[in-house]
């Protein structure tokens, strides 16, 4: 068993692309909608915050499903 199957938190949380994959949009224009409020199933970390070259996105499966009405799916 794989350690994304113990720990729950690392199944909740997809990238921009794979979440940018299942809306069917750019992972750019996802970021920017994030980042405007105009989508609420992810959160935007500044880079100032995390020392890293670009923003980080943290996107809930759950919330993006949610979003979409597709709640039990995966």
């Amino acid at each position: 068993m794989s350690n994304n199957c113990r720990d729950p938190e690392k199944k909740e949380l997809i990238s921009a692309k794979e979440a940018a994959r299942i809306i069917g949009c750019d992972p750019q224009a996802l970021r920017q909608r994030i980042k405007l409020g105009i989508w609420n199933f992810g959160e935007r970390i500044p880079k100032e915050k995390t020392g890293k070259k670009c923003d980080t996105y943290l996107i809930s499966r759950r919330k993006l499903y949610r979003y979409l009405g597709a709640e039990g799916e995966k």
